[in-house]
């Protein structure tokens, strides 16, 4: 009976030796074909694919918050007038955006002259809102093209534009 149990117990031993042999062998295996794969490129990342020459979206640039200014006033009697405009670029790429945004106080300060050199006359009257609006693109278009060498808005555009 002893012997039994012994051949028993070495039977039971072996089976669990031969386990640790196979998980053993089954990983030693596993490397080796996961380190052929990465070696053969089965496992290297793709390259992300060069951008091909995207041809550029129009975007817009809001110029925040809206600039108020005072207009110009020949007599020192006469009541103080204000402007108050809205403004957006309209860009050539709307990847350009951050670009603007760097030299965004330029723009503000160009417009705040112009809106603060002209008169209550020559503000109040749609003809007027149109010059200025002009007169608007045509310096930020300057700056822009002094700055970076190439103008990058197409228009300026006034989405709202009050005076008092």
């Amino acid at each position: 009976m002893m012997f039994c149990i012994k051949a028993t117990l070495a039977y039971i031993k072996g089976k669990k030796m031969l386990k640790k042999l196979l998980l053993g062998l089954v990983s030693i295996i596993f490397i080796a074909v996961s380190s052929s794969a990465y070696a053969s490129g089965h496992g290297k990342k793709e390259e992300p694919a060069e951008p091909e020459n995207v041809a550029p979206e129009i975007g817009y640039y809001q110029i925040s918050p809206d600039i108020t200014t005072n207009v110009a006033t020949l007599n020192p009697r006469d009541k103080i007038h204000y402007v108050r405009i809205k403004i957006s670029l309209m860009l050539e790429d709307s990847r350009d955006s951050t670009i603007i945004a760097d030299v965004e106080p330029l723009i503000k300060d160009a417009i705040v002259t112009i809106l603060g050199s002209k008169e209550f006359g020559q503000v109040a009257t749609n003809e007027a809102r149109e010059k200025i609006r002009v007169e608007c693109r045509e310096k930020v278009t300057g700056i822009l093209q002094e700055k970076f060498g190439k103008p990058l808005i197409i228009d300026l555009l006034f989405l709202s534009y009050m005076y008092q």
